[in-house]
């Protein structure tokens, strides 16, 4: 950006006093309106993703599969972000429908969708490379 500058000044002072005062104007216009699209296209495709998959299908308790029920791993999802042992450990997190992440610390947790089906959700954890439990929605 600040290269940018700089060779618009120089490529200005080169020029007669009429033409730098359009070109400046025209160069400048060029880069504030390409700056609002970079910004409204962030938020454009946030908005389509939240309206295509709603995170709120995914709100309630998840709880880890086929293990005893007091070693079971459980973390809730809910619009405050993702709850562990009651605590929020983070207030953002990535669901596309097929699958979802969250950062826990220096970690990033990722699952997909195992089963969908209209009375439960299964979701596998993919990001560990020798334990890939299945935890299901408790709603």
């Amino acid at each position: 950006m600040i290269f940018l500058f700089f060779w618009v000044g120089v490529v200005v002072s080169k020029k007669s006093n009429s033409g730098k005062i359009f070109e400046n104007t025209a160069l400048m216009c060029a880069i504030v309106v390409t700056l609002i699209f970079l910004s409204m296209s962030g938020k454009l495709y946030d908005f389509y993703m939240e309206k295509a998959y709603p995170k709120s299908e995914i709100y309630g308790a998840w709880v880890e599969q086929d293990v005893a029920s007091y070693a079971a791993d459980i973390f809730m999802l809910n619009k405050s972000g993702v709850i562990i042992k009651g605590k929020i450990v983070t207030t953002k997190y990535d669901w596309d429908g097929a699958s979802l992440k969250y950062h826990l610390g220096d970690k990033v947790r990722r699952f997909k969708v195992k089963k969908n089906e209209p009375d439960f959700m299964e979701i596998q954890l993919i990001s560990e490379p020798h334990y890939k439990p299945i935890f299901r929605l408790a709603k």
